[in-house]
């Protein structure tokens, strides 16, 4: 067997070309595919999130399939949207049973489909982008961007116009990332300097980081990082139907 055929590794599903996958409107997921031509194309898919729960919640007022097997988790509860699994996980830990559920939508949905992203595409058609944000004194000074097609732009502050020169900054560089539409952004220090500056400095000068394939927000959580005996905080940024890579 060829090691990408495995299913068990690489999901049951053989949907190829799946760049991102994002929570779309009720009900539904947005799958975003690489077509070999290079362009992205999008399709609204059902999704219906669920929990796996040690036992029966009849009593209350669940209905639940059991599932085969003497697993721990034997019990398979399925709703609508993710609203209603947030509901249902709330409901289940307040009346006391045991449960396991995803919470990132993204590895709900593709657990449940056996579809895996980046199936059948080489590293190339990925579309890459790097970013480098140089500050001083808590302001921009430039944003320097490139991706893996030879592309490249500076985007430089003025010092003599600094507040209206960096707010045009950062609409360029949100203009640039939706222009260029990339699968990925790249970087050094994304997490801990670069993302957390360009999120207070917009916020100062009243600008969006609508970043998202669909117009979504860059948004964070508080994350961490455990390796060996030593613990690394940062925030955790994401960004729907997009990937960041941080170094």
């Amino acid at each position: 067997m060829e090691f990408e055929k495995n299913t068990l590794l690489f999901g049951a599903d053989p949907t190829p070309r799946i760049v991102a996958v994002e929570l779309g409107e009720t009900g539904t997921v947005r799958v975003h595919r690489r077509e070999t031509n290079g362009s992205t194309v999008t399709d609204v898919e059902p999704f219906h999130p669920f929990v796996w729960a040690d036992s029966d919640v009849v009593d209350l007022g669940i209905e639940a399939e059991k599932l085969q097997g003497d697993l721990k988790y034997g019990w398979l509860i399925t709703v609508d949207s993710w609203k209603e699994l947030i509901a249902l996980r709330n409901g289940l830990k307040s009346a006391g049973r045991d449960f396991f559920a995803f919470t990132d939508p993204v590895q709900h949905y593709l657990t449940a489909t056996g579809r895996t992203l980046f199936k059948d595409l080489a590293l190339e058609e990925l579309k890459r982008m790097q970013l480098e944000v140089l500050a001083n004194d808590e302001h921009i000074m430039s944003i320097s961007l490139s991706d893996n097609c030879g592309w490249e732009e500076l985007i430089v502050v003025d010092p003599n116009n600094l507040e209206e020169s960096e707010r045009n900054a950062l609409k360029r560089l949100t203009a640039i990332i939706k222009e260029r539409d990339p699968d990925v952004i790249e970087g050094h220090d994304l997490f801990r300097v670069h993302f957390p500056l360009l999120v207070a400095r917009s916020k100062k000068l009243k600008t969006k980081l609508d970043w998202g394939r669909s117009g979504g927000f860059l948004r964070s959580r508080p994350s961490r990082l455990q390796i060996a005996e030593k613990t690394i905080d940062y925030p955790k940024f994401t960004i729907d139907g997009r990937h960041f890579v941080d170094t």
